[in-house]
């Protein structure tokens, strides 16, 4: 009896099917490539813009801070410190340290020769100006805005049992001018310190930087003389001076427009700063100083 077997001839691929399986695949590798490098392209601006608003959060709440411990009016100043018309790179004002001490002084006054003052501060937890430090200025009640003895020296004695605290303060210089005191009255001070934010290029960059012993300070490069608040403002013309004072109701205010933006990511975001990804943010916030009305 004859048998009869299939038999099923083994065939391979040919050129012209490989040819196509590889152009599909080609396809769809790009198009998975381009949803997973668009994914990771909005992962990274989405992380930048985040991070942008916190730099400029920061900042923002620093400056508002020191603006509002300002115990004089905000003065315009430029990238030199010299006095500048808004719109202006920085402001210079007074930081105030604390008060009030009471300035121990005879019924003839102190003379303009004084070298050395007697002051007296609370020690009590709920009203204790902080101790007068080397750089600090006391600005004595009743004397011209222009009398600004810089201390030197301090020397602290050990608190009475009235809570009370003797301050023995050698001055930079005489006081050169002679202050009065009228009988019967207390003779009192406060301490601030000349201080400044401005904004300034650094390298490729510009930063925006607290100077506390502004009018002390010989080298705004010096990195020891400054706090940065933010390296991340942005490089336009306009943000190379982002304070103007402005009056609201007979009130004079600081005016900041500040643009900064986070470096991070930006190998990713390379290129794309400019267009739809750009995460620079801008902010324009009026600040005011609590210490007067």
């Amino acid at each position: 009896m004859k048998t009869h077997r299939s038999t099923f001839a083994l065939r391979a691929f040919t050129l012209v099917e490989m040819l196509v399986g590889a152009a599909m695949s080609v396809v769809v590798g790009a198009a998975v490539f381009a949803v997973v490098n668009a994914g990771m392209v909005l992962a990274a601006r989405n992380l930048s813009v985040n991070l942008t608003n916190t730099t400029m959060r920061g900042s923002l709440d620093r400056a508002e801070q020191l603006i509002q411990q300002a115990d004089s009016l905000p003065a315009l100043i430029d990238t030199a410190g010299g006095p500048a018309a808004g719109p202006a790179a920085g402001v210079s004002f007074d930081s105030y340290r604390g008060g009030p001490y009471v300035v121990n002084a005879p019924a003839s006054g102190l003379p303009a020769s004084t070298t050395t003052l007697t002051i007296v501060r609370s020690t009590n937890p709920l009203a204790s100006p902080p101790l007068p430090r080397p750089g600090d200025l006391l600005l004595i009640s009743n004397t011209p805005a222009t009398l600004r003895p810089r201390v030197a020296v301090v020397a602290v004695a050990a608190p009475d049992g009235l809570q009370h605290q003797t301050v023995n303060i050698t001055l930079s210089a005489a006081l050169g001018t002679p202050v009065t005191f009228v009988a019967g009255t207390i003779l009192t001070a406060k301490l601030v310190r000349p201080a400044a934010l401005l904004a300034l290029p650094a390298g490729g960059k510009r930063e925006l930087r607290y100077y506390p012993l502004f009018d002390t300070t010989t080298n705004l490069s010096d990195p020891a003389q400054y706090v940065t608040l933010t390296d991340q403002v942005g490089m336009l013309v306009e943000d190379a001076t982002p304070f103007t004072l402005v009056a609201v109701q007979g009130r004079t205010f600081v005016n900041l427009s500040l643009r900064v933006r986070a470096a991070n990511f930006d190998r990713t975001l390379a290129g794309r700063q400019a267009d739809e990804f750009n995460t620079f943010a801008r902010v324009d916030c009026i600040l005011a100083r609590k210490l007067t009305p």
